[in-house]
Formats: structure tokens, C-alpha cells, sequence
């Protein structure tokens, strides 16, 4: 059986219930509680996948160094080609056209630049994840505890934020200068010319703007964070 099969089926499902017991009986340690026994349940399950986020973001950084940076040939994914038609679908009556838009290539002794910025367009996905699933991990923790508004829980959302914007964005910038770069390494002026079967686009970065959109909910939910904190404290200070 693949290792990712057996972490997938057998240590994830046994950690994320150890995890999740753990979190429980530090709930129970609690003087007064006052969340139900669902609630805390709920909450420990949400935070013990958090943290198997985490994990799993990290082994995928280190995964993806490994596979980027050692493989020879190097194989390359969503690169921008324009051609066809499709040969299996050529003799459909009921299809007036059609082509390719990205092909695959393992290219060999690939340059360290175009390697640098595909495991960049690769990694930084996994970064966002690590960065999110230490942010919801905390609330978690803060939540069980009863004390949801402490100074450093919107200092870790802000974080998260700024990691979706950059991962969302950074990933797709890194990836289409990394495959302009293998363009370039294999010939730009032959693999980019149009043989009538079809050739490579140079350069194509159609950007999608979501991650910033996330970015500002999270900023939202930070900042909504921070005045609790604040209010919280006046109002112990007022007790």
C-alpha cells in the first residue's frame, strides 16, 4: 500500500481523534463551561483538522521541493499551446471545432530560475494552508478555553490573510513566468512558431483576482477580532 494511502486512511483519521480528545479534556479542565457538549465536540473536531492541516501543508512545501528540484526530466505542467484539432473527436459531426489549450512536457536539465519559480507557483498554495489552519487551530483553542479575544489571535488572521493574497496571486505570477522561462530554455523562436499542428504561447497570465477578495473577508475578520479584544478588556476593566 502507497504511504500517502496509509497516512490518508489509517494515521490522519487516528490523529485527527487524538487530537480532538486532547482539545476536549483541556475544555473539560475549564472552571465554569458553558459550551454544550456538541459545541465542544465541534469545536475540537474543526481545530484537530486544523492542526492535520497544517501538517499536510508543510509535508506538501517539502514534497514539492523534493519532486521540483530533484527530478530530471522535470515535468511540466499547463504549458499555453495553441493547436489541434483533437484527434479523437475530429470525425464528431456534432463538434464544429476543436484544440488544445495547455499540453504537458518533461523537459530535461531544466534551468534553476524556471525550477525556483514553478515550485514557488507550487508551494505557496500549501503555505496558505499552513497559514490558515494555524489561524483557525488558535480560535479553537481560544474558543474551548471561553476566551476567543486575545491580542494575538487577529495578528494570526491578518497573517492568513496576507498569505491568501500572495498564494493566490503570487502562484499564478511565479507560474507563468516559470514556464515563460522553459519557453525560453527550449527555443523561443522554434517551439513558439506554427507549424500548422500547433506551438507554444511564450507568455499568458490570465489572473484571477478571487484570492484578494478572500484576503479582505479574512482583514474583515481580523479587524472584528481586534475590537472584541479591546472591548473585552474595558469591560474587565470595568468589573
Amino acid at each position: 500500500m502507497p504511504l500517502q494511502f496509509l497516512l490518508l486512511w489509517a494515521v490522519a483519521p487516528l490523529t485527527l481523534g487524538a487530537v480532538a480528545v486532547t482539545l476536549i479534556s483541556i475544555r473539560r479542565r475549564a472552571a465554569q463551561p458553558t459550551l454544550t457538549r456538541t459545541e465542544t465536540w465541534v469545536i475540537s473536531l474543526i481545530g484537530s483538522g486544523a492542526m492535520l492541516t497544517v501538517l499536510g501543508g508543510a509535508w506538501g512545501v517539502v514534497a514539492t521541493a523534493m519532486s521540483g528540484f530533484g527530478d530530471n526530466p522535470l515535468q511540466v505542467r499547463k504549458m499555453p499551446f495553441w493547436g489541434g484539432p483533437v484527434d479523437a473527436v475530429a470525425d464528431e459531426a456534432a463538434i464544429a471545432a476543436s484544440g488544445y489549450e495547455t499540453v504537458w512536457l518533461d523537459v530535461l536539465d531544466v534551468p534553476a530560475g524556471a525550477r525556483w519559480l514553478l515550485y514557488i507557483e507550487a508551494s505557496l498554495p500549501s503555505v496558505a494552508a499552513v497559514a490558515i489552519g494555524v489561524a483557525v487551530a488558535w480560535l479553537s483553542l481560544t474558543l474551548l478555553r471561553e476566551r476567543p479575544f486575545t491580542s494575538a489571535l487577529p495578528h494570526a488572521i491578518g497573517v492568513a490573510a496576507i498569505a491568501v493574497m500572495v498564494a493566490g496571486v503570487g502562484s499564478q505570477v511565479a507560474g507563468a513566468f516559470g514556464r515563460a522561462l522553459v519557453v525560453d530554455y527550449l527555443g523561443n523562436a522554434s517551439v513558439t512558431t506554427d507549424d500548422g499542428a500547433g506551438a507554444l504561447a511564450y507568455f499568458t497570465l490570465g489572473l484571477d483576482l478571487a484570492p484578494i477578495g478572500w484576503a479582505f473577508g479574512l482583514a474583515l475578520v481580523a479587524a472584528a477580532f481586534q475590537i472584541g479584544t479591546r472591548m473585552q478588556r474595558e469591560t474587565e476593566l470595568l468589573v
